[in-house]
């Protein structure tokens, strides 16, 4: 009788330990690991650069769109599109260059968030695409004997169907200012593929790539942005804590 009482009492001591030690495994997962729901879908937004500008200076008028896909943490699908116009004069010359573009590729964040935050800093390529038209105001024909008035002519002369294809890096932060909210500031370095120039003229400014330099085939830019998160996917993700 004895025996099987220590028996019991020897079974019943090993069920409460493994019980325990269950229970204080669980409790070190929930002390240790956080569950939450991560965001993603669909960020669009407007390049606030163009219309500023547009604001104040008054040869310029312009506006973009943009936005990118959240599929992954680290890599994002992003396409800009919008349309420009810009009077520009030079020394012997002025012009007008007006036309709409798109460019397209991805972005990919460096950044690792904290908990819950959709901050970035990232890296984007993009393949850049303008149809536009260039017209010719008037110039006037450069002579080196001065002795003689400029031969100054207005031409009004209008070039259609014109072209440009190029690619495009950019490197730049979001921050999320408010839920799903977020402002943005990036800089772009181009390089020009191939373009279609008027005959007898030069493309000296292209919708969304800029100015174009005559020795040399690279070009700069840069924009700040708002958009926002429609975050129409969720997952549920398991963060452990240090």
């Amino acid at each position: 009788m004895m025996k099987t009482t220590l028996i019991y009492i020897f079974s019943i001591s090993l069920l409460l330990f493994c019980f325990k030690g269950k229970a204080q495994d669980q409790e070190e997962r929930r002390i240790d690991t956080i569950v939450y729901q991560e965001r993603y879908g669909l960020r669009v937004g407007i390049d606030l650069s163009k219309p500023a500008r547009s604001l104040f200076d008054k040869n310029y008028s312009g506006f973009e769109i943009k936005g990118d896909f959240r599929l992954s943490d680290r890599f994002f699908p992003a396409v800009e599109m919008g349309f420009e116009d810009f009077d520009f004069e030079e020394n012997y010359f002025s012009a007008q260059s007006k036309g709409s573009f798109i460019k397209a590729g991805v972005n990919f964040n460096a950044y690792s968030n904290w908990i819950g935050l959709q901050n970035e800093i990232y890296a984007g390529l993009r393949y850049g695409f303008s149809s536009f038209t260039q017209t010719l105001y008037d110039f006037t024909v450069y002579d080196k004997d001065q002795y003689f008035p400029s031969d100054y002519r207005e031409v009004h002369k209008k070039f259609s169907g014109l072209q440009a294809h190029w690619i495009e890096f950019q490197l730049g932060i979001k921050a999320e200012i408010l839920h799903n909210v977020f402002l943005g500031l990036h800089v772009e370095a181009k390089r020009i593929i191939t373009s279609k120039a008027p005959e007898n003229f030069e493309n000296l400014w292209i919708p969304g790539y800029n100015r174009v330099y005559q020795d040399s085939p690279f070009g700069i830019g840069w924009g700040y942005s708002v958009s926002y998160l429609i975050p129409f996917i969720k997952k549920e993700k398991i963060e452990k804590i240090n």
